[in-house]
């Protein structure tokens, strides 16, 4: 299964069905993979990489090697290893930068997932949809059509999503604070990302773990603080405030807080996914009780611009959730 040529010669290798690993030397080589998932490395000198059916890696380091995969089968990955500057040719699908160097990599109209080295890269998916990752570095990163997620971990990385199809969902997921710059929908913060700023358009923003800032800008927005006391801010539009599990609402100072609430906007407090008893063996939904006392579990109510939540039964507030400035709230301001 595995082939490693030394000496000076050039030499052609045919592998087998099995999945092979095949490694040049100096010279130019033709190495075959054939059926399997296989291995190939041309070494130094314009090699020529075929990697057949299966899951292919080609490791290349020369600009004039040349890569060809027949392969059309469906389910399919191959995947190019480069330490110099390349473009992905025909039935392609992933490309990984290595090294430090300062490298550009373009995909093809494929679903390519296109990661960048330490260096500072720029990285160009083509239609598909594709995931960018620039790793460190200063990097640019530019879509193209198709659903395209990029990978941001710089405050100074550029973006640059040119198609403007609104049939199309791109989205930014980042370890550090961003804003969306045009064309692009959503927004998902991992790591210690804080903030998260939308646009015009209708965005999805995601927190983390942390305690986020979200504002969503113009447009009918969702905001889902997550774990953590998030402070969001809808902007203009009919926005949707999401909280998903009992573990991303608190009280007091870790609960999370709205500054811009508007019903006459439609704004909409969607609770619909919280068990709101914790007492039963179902999934139960939340009544709301405008400002009178808890009686039972599975109830809302609403006092000096805080929404208290009851899901064990205790008659106190288990969650709490701010509304700055808002002073009347009722069950149509909420989906339960």
């Amino acid at each position: 299964e595995s082939v490693i040529l030394s000496g000076a010669g050039a030499f052609t290798v045919i592998g087998n069905e099995l999945s092979n690993s095949l490694i040049g030397n100096a010279s130019a080589n033709n190495l075959q993979g054939g059926a399997g998932n296989d291995n190939l490395d041309g070494g130094a000198g314009a090699d020529t990489l075929s990697g057949g059916t299966g899951n292919d890696i080609y490791t290349v380091d020369d600009l004039k090697d040349v890569i060809s995969e027949t392969s059309t089968l469906v389910g399919e990955i191959d995947t190019v290893r480069s330490s110099v500057n390349w473009s992905l040719g025909a039935n392609l699908e992933n490309l990984t930068l290595t090294g430090s160097a300062n490298l550009n990599g373009s995909g093809n109209a494929s679903n390519n997932v296109m990661t960048g080295n330490a260096g500072n890269n720029a990285l160009s998916g083509g239609s598909g949809n594709d995931t960018l990752d620039g790793g460190s570095g200063i990097d640019t990163l530019i879509g193209g059509t198709g659903n395209d997620t990029y990978v941001i971990d710089n405050a100074q990385d550029v973006i640059r999503e040119t198609s403007t199809l609104t049939s199309e969902t791109d989205t930014v997921v980042s370890s550090v604070s961003w804003f969306l710059g045009a064309n692009l929908e959503n927004l998902t913060l991992t790591g210690t990302a804080f903030m998260g700023i939308g646009n015009e358009l209708d965005n999805v923003l995601i927190g983390n773990a942390g305690n986020n800032a979200l504002d969503g800008g113009a447009g009918n927005d969702t905001l889902i603080g997550g774990l953590g006391g998030d402070s969001l801010h809808g902007g203009d539009g009919a926005d949707r405030f999401v909280f998903n599990t009992l573990g991303d609402l608190g009280k007091g100072f870790g609960s999370d807080s709205i500054s811009d609430f508007n019903s006459l906007q439609g704004d909409k407090l969607d609770l619909s996914k919280l068990d709101a008893n914790l007492l039963t063996t179902f999934v139960d939904s939340f009544s709301f009780i405008d400002s009178n006392d808890f009686t039972a579990a599975g109830q809302l109510r609403f006092v000096d611009q805080v929404l208290y939540g009851n899901v064990n039964g205790d008659l106190g507030a288990d969650f709490e959730i701010q509304l700055t400035g808002v002073n009347t709230l009722n069950a149509n301001d909420l989906i339960v």
